[in-house]
């Protein structure tokens, strides 16, 4: 519990420069054209909201209850309070069921959140099963390099990181999951930011009514 007040508490000061310098232009490019009903998984302190157009609604969802409560701050000062409906609770528990029906969803958007996710592969099944066929998993996510030295380095230095950052995980090979998850892939880039990023937007396949 300490563990995740302290991480809560300091998340956006620890991520105010990447995200001023690298993150936050491509969290644009990936959520501003974004329509319909959306979930998104782990808003954390709300670093997205900011992002979203005004032909959107949105069910967030957050286990930690620290960063949950900036974000309902945050949700409040852009005044989104009636486009952003946020709930404590985590992508796999129970009460999911009431939120999210099958097939209802427009986009999925998961930004820096697969990496504490304990099943990450149950949670991609459940995206898919939310999403209507045509419906995009959107996707930004630190993933673990693809070079054996540096991939080894990251696998040692893993269990002192989700010690300290909530359980996050650094030897996640994500980008490898998703590939064989079912989706169509739409778009893909990798980039490096100290750690190699993946940025995806995958498409539930089926048609679109």
């Amino acid at each position: 519990m300490l563990k995740s007040l302290f991480y809560g508490l300091f998340y956006d000061g620890f991520m105010f420069f990447p995200e001023k310098i690298f993150l936050g232009r491509r969290r644009r490019k990936l959520i501003s054209g974004l329509k319909g009903r959306i979930l998104e998984v782990g808003v954390g302190t709300g670093v997205n909201f900011r992002f979203y157009n005004d032909q959107v609604v949105v069910t967030g969802i957050e286990p930690s209850e620290t960063m949950l409560s900036r974000a309902t701050e945050k949700r409040k000062k852009l005044k989104l309070t009636n486009r952003i409906d946020l709930w404590h609770t985590g992508c796999g528990l129970p009460e999911m069921q009431q939120l999210v029906e099958e097939n209802t969803l427009d986009a999925v958007i998961c930004t820096l959140v697969l990496c504490t996710i304990p099943e990450p592969e149950k949670a991609v099944e459940h995206f898919k099963k939310w999403l209507k066929p045509g419906g995009q998993l959107v996707i930004m996510e630190h993933i673990r390099p693809h070079t054996h030295f540096f991939g080894k380095i990251l696998d040692a230095a893993n269990p002192y990181w989700s010690k300290f950052a909530d359980g996050c995980q650094l030897n996640r090979t994500t980008d490898v999951m998703l590939s064989k998850a079912g989706f169509q892939l739409q778009y893909e880039t990798h980039f490096n930011m100290v750690l190699p990023f993946y940025e995806a937007v995958y498409v539930k396949p089926g048609k679109t009514k």
